[in-house]
């Protein structure tokens, strides 16, 4: 399976001995540092796999302005992730802790009464002046060992049997070995390279998303000096004296995002809180075991997620800005579980683990449940200042309009109507702009129309613009008018303008002659 087992590391690194410095108010969950601790008892790296010493920020690099349009897609780029590592021991131990090639013999001893393979190891026989010599362990599990030497290791591989052979047989053969390397991190000196994934959870204000998640891969560098290199065939040369390791800094552009704005005020783009990352995938490179080069769905606890790969194994740090701490440390805390993070210590989580058997993952033995650590931590999260801020577009004010002015009608009190009927008024327009008016002519008086006496509708109403200045409005008689006015010579009328867009009506009483 894919075991956190690595750290990833930036800045120069000072002596191995330097004590640990702080990274800028991030904390992590980190857990091949917490192996280190061992090695710097007075002040470990990591305590309870967590470390202060990874420095974080996530800015945007461009500082031109952003407008948040309610319900128009508003993009989010230029962002880039730093990460610098204050404090590079646990990357001088991975250099240190670097195996080299391991021989196994497995069988059934020669000289052993019973049928049971055995797996041999060179011990030291106290029997024979301390003597190397090949042996095995006869006791069952949890109990004291129990070992058997046979022969001499100088004289050759074991001596093995096979089932149906008896136990002191002339004819056995020699064990064949198994050839593995141990774990590699960093095997060698000089310059190194290696992949990098890393996940940012970014939170966003008055926005229908509220939180995304922004994958990005890279690369880390590291570069390692020793003046006797170790190698897979003299590994005791990685630990035999002092070594140097500078790691540069990992600066990542970190991919474009579009968000919607709501409307319910600015957008602010920052790192978002505990748990904003969601369900990742990472993956592990470089053993051909399994469980091993497999994808493997994890939850993690924080708000960035920095996946380094080594030569064998990935490498994780889940991230907050602020502090971590043990809040029960009667829940588990293997590497399995850290790597899960946020799902239940006991149940499997089905979200999480290979994405082939939801659930579960695959190591060399058997079936495991993808549990996490859920309840093991405590977060203390520090909101940090924004990373962008898009500000809504502003309000139009309207500029207030000076009041219109009404029309004035023409003086005279009398009108002739045209042989078909059409009045024409004489009226000015005080104001700058064209004005529209509601036009409406009535009789003053009463009058019989059929039956009853009513006041009758001289014009139709109807809509008319006036334009500025000295102007003419005509408007045309109703076949009522026309007949009344030919019956009476005269007809008394009024005539009102009403403003459409509100206001005092303008009233004038005319004299309708009959020409």
């Amino acid at each position: 399976m894919l075991i956190p087992v690595a750290v990833l590391a930036a800045m120069v690194a000072a002596s191995p001995s330097t004590a640990s410095a702080d990274g800028n108010g991030w904390s992590c969950i980190s857990p091949f540092a917490n192996y280190t601790n061992q090695t710097y008892p007075n002040d470990p790296p990591a305590p309870s796999h967590i470390i202060d010493s990874l420095a974080i920020s996530v800015t945007r690099t461009d500082a031109s302005p952003l407008t948040a349009v309610p319900g128009q897609p508003l993009a989010l780029r230029d962002l880039r992730l730093t990460a610098s590592f204050t404090d590079t021991r646990p990357i001088e131990q991975m250099y240190r802790r670097t195996g080299g090639i391991g021989v196994s013999y497995r069988g059934i001893p020669r000289g052993q009464e019973e049928d049971t393979s055995r797996t041999f190891a060179q011990r030291a026989n106290p029997a024979d002046n301390n003597v190397l010599y090949w042996s095995y362990n006869t006791a069952a599990q949890g109990q004291p060992a129990v070992y058997v030497y046979t022969e001499k290791a100088a004289s050759g591989p074991p001596q093995v049997r096979t089932a149906d052979q008896p136990k002191d047989t002339p004819d056995f053969t020699y064990a064949t070995p198994t050839v593995s390397l141990a774990h590699r991190y960093l095997s060698h000196t000089g310059n190194s390279q290696f992949p990098l994934d890393a996940w940012v959870a970014v939170a966003a204000s008055n926005t229908a998303e509220g939180v995304q998640t922004l994958p990005v891969k890279g690369y880390w560098s590291v570069n390692v000096k020793d003046a006797t290199p170790g190698s897979p065939e003299t590994p005791a040369d990685y630990t035999n004296d002092t070594v140097t390791v500078t790691v540069q800094d990992v600066v990542l552009d970190l991919p474009r995002t579009n968000w919607t704005p709501t409307g319910a005020g600015p957008v602010e783009f920052s790192i978002a809180g505990p748990g904003g990352l969601g369900v990742i995938q990472v993956e592990s490179k470089g053993y051909d075991r399994v469980g091993y080069n497999s994808p493997l769905n994890i939850r993690p606890f924080g708000s960035v997620y920095i996946r380094a790969q080594t030569e064998s194994y990935g490498s994780s740090n889940d991230c907050i800005p602020g502090g971590i701490s043990v809040v029960n440390s009667a829940i588990a805390a293997g590497q399995a579980g850290l790597l899960f993070g946020d799902a239940d210590p006991v149940n499997a989580d089905p979200a999480l683990g290979d994405p082939a058997t939801p659930g579960a993952y695959t190591t060399g033995s058997g079936a495991q449940k993808a549990i996490g650590t859920r309840g093991r931590f405590g977060f203390s999260f520090t909101p940090l200042p924004a990373i962008a801020v898009a500000a809504l577009p502003p309000v139009a004010v309207p500029i207030a309009q000076p009041a219109a002015k009404p029309v004035i009608l023409a003086s005279g009190t009398t009108a002739k109507p045209t042989s078909v009927g059409s009045v024409t008024l004489k009226l000015t327009n005080p104001n700058a702009t064209a004005s529209r008016y509601k036009l409406a002519v009535k009789t003053v008086s009463k009058y019989k129309v059929g039956k009853t006496k009513k006041v009758v509708t001289v014009a139709a109403g109807r809509t008319v613009t006036v334009k500025p200045g000295a102007t003419s409005l005509k408007f045309s008689l109703s076949k009522t008018a026309k007949t009344l006015l030919k019956t009476r010579k005269t007809l008394k009328v009024k005539v009102t303008l009403t403003p459409v867009g509100g206001g005092s009506a303008v009233t004038k009483t005319l004299t309708l002659k009959r020409a």
